[in-house]
């Protein structure tokens, strides 16, 4: 009965018996010096250590009801212990007390400059002179409320790092479940491709199978034709070999009657009317076939043609942007508004005026990626403009831009704050990435592409793709700046 009594006037945030109990609205109750300090120690809103309800500063309201009891309970508690105690220990209790080592007196006192204890005789010593002293019991109460303070604080601060570790290690599994899910849909994506080079590849093969066989066909159907004519030819080349080898010339007119006039007749051309003897050539009409096995551009051009017909299978691929008409005599559009550049100046006002353009389309959603073709200009900006911007002088950087600028090199600027960007080489093309659901915007080296820079923003509003085609420089840097698209027609 006791150890459950002593249970009920005990703080669960120290552990110890209430010192000035305090009552939330949810009617748990703390020592004043642990609740204080959970408030304290709460970076955001504050929440009942028993209960998760929250709370606030106001909520406090001290319980004199609950006080009272606890010094009754402690009370009785201490009469029922005392009660319990056998006589031989009384003894032993008395005579554990600390002993000033100095002086032999007991220590009374606690010195609250030196936070330590002290006898009598240390009190009005030269050490402590001008020192605040207060009774030991006293002390240890004030004490205890500062250890009861801190305990309080330092639970709740445990309490809220291992929130915090069992969040982080959540995020570690989001994020390794996040890469697995990557991993597959990049083998996926990937596979597609494999399959559609493989098919590719068995279609090319197969045209160069069926080419072949023709051109082949018709290379043997000759060989065979000529084939013909050689043997025809190497028969009565024998035939008039052996007729003159007939020493005999009685005999070699009998076969001459019988067979050689015939074959020498043959031989001959029809219609000749010419005294001399021309005879008929079978090479006529024969020739060699060459090798005519040819794929075209095929042969040297296989990966464009391939590449063409595989932007059909890519999705997605960098979307396509049109330029809204600035209304500026200073720049041109192209019909279809995928490329601007500034217009040729007849005088040497406003060099340094750089008006700029912005996409027709806004993006306030999704993921989206560009490619912005700057070939070999010696000056341009490209970014990403919010609504609100949009309505400032074209000629402004605001927003979020990547420029080259003429003589100074490459430079980052958001919302009108500059610093120089680190660019390897010199880029013919930049990748713009908009992610709207990180709100964060990332430029490329289209060419190799490799990241140049990540940055973040915090607007909601929708956004606008900015482009500046750069200053005039007297003309040298009058190349158009252009939005590339990739889509298969």
């Amino acid at each position: 009965m006791a150890s459950q009594l002593s249970w009920e006037i005990k703080c669960s945030l120290c552990l110890d018996d209430f010192t000035d109990p305090i009552t939330l609205s949810c009617e748990h109750s703390f020592c004043r010096q642990c609740i204080t300090g959970h408030l304290q120690s709460s970076l955001g809103r504050s929440f009942c250590p028993d209960c998760q309800k929250p709370y606030k500063a106001r909520d406090l309201r001290p319980s004199r009801l609950l006080r009272n009891v606890t010094a009754a309970v402690r009370e009785h508690l201490t009469v029922q212990e005392g009660i319990m105690t056998s006589p031989t220990d009384s003894p032993a209790a008395l005579t554990d007390t600390l002993i000033c080592f100095e002086h032999d007196e007991k220590l009374k006192l606690f010195c609250e400059t030196d936070q330590k204890l002290v006898c009598v005789v240390c009190r009005d010593g030269q050490k402590h002179k001008g020192h605040q002293f207060k009774p030991v019991k006293e002390a240890a109460q004030m004490v205890k409320g500062v250890v009861k303070g801190a305990l309080g604080f330092l639970a709740k601060e445990n309490r809220d790092l291992e929130g915090m570790t069992q969040k982080q290690a959540a995020e570690v599994t989001k994020t390794e479940l996040r890469s697995t899910r990557l991993s597959a849909q990049m083998s996926a994506h990937l596979a597609e491709l494999h399959q559609f080079l493989r098919k590719k590849e068995e279609e090319a093969k197969k045209q160069l199978e069926d080419e072949e066989k023709n051109a082949v066909k018709s290379m043997w159907r000759n060989t065979s034709k000529i084939s013909e004519e050689l043997m025809e030819g190497k028969s009565t080349e024998c035939i008039l070999k052996s007729a003159l080898d007939i020493s005999q010339p009685d005999h070699f007119l009998q076969w001459w009657n019988e067979k050689g006039f015939s074959v020498i007749e043959g031989m001959k051309q029809k219609d000749n009317t010419d005294t001399e003897i021309k005879y008929k050539s079978k090479l006529e009409g024969l020739h060699v076939i060459p090798n005519s096995l040819f794929f075209g551009p095929y042969e040297t051009h296989l990966q464009f043609f391939v590449w063409k017909e595989m932007l059909g299978a890519v999705k997605p691929v960098p979307e396509s942007l049109s330029i809204k008409d600035p209304a500026d005599s200073y720049l041109k559009v192209a019909p279809g508004g995928a490329h601007v550049w500034q217009a040729e100046r007849k005088s040497n006002y406003f060099k340094g005026y750089n008006p700029g353009v912005v996409s027709t389309e806004t993006f306030q959603t999704g993921q989206h990626y560009w490619e912005i073709e700057v070939g070999k200009k010696l000056d341009w900006s490209i970014g990403v403009k919010m609504e609100k911007e949009q309505q400032k002088a074209s000629s402004k950087f605001d927003g979020i831009h990547l420029h080259l600028r003429h003589g100074k090199g490459y430079i980052f600027s958001s919302d009108g704050i500059e610093i120089p960007a680190v660019v390897q080489g010199n880029p013919s093309k930049i990748g713009l990435y908009l992610d709207c659901e990180r709100k964060q915007i990332s430029f490329y080296d289209a060419d190799v592409m490799s990241l140049i820079l990540l940055t973040g923003y915090s607007s909601d509003l929708p956004c606008s793709i900015s482009l500046f085609s750069g200053l005039y420089l007297d003309g040298t840097n009058n190349d158009p700046i252009t939005i590339c698209s990739y889509k298969c027609k």
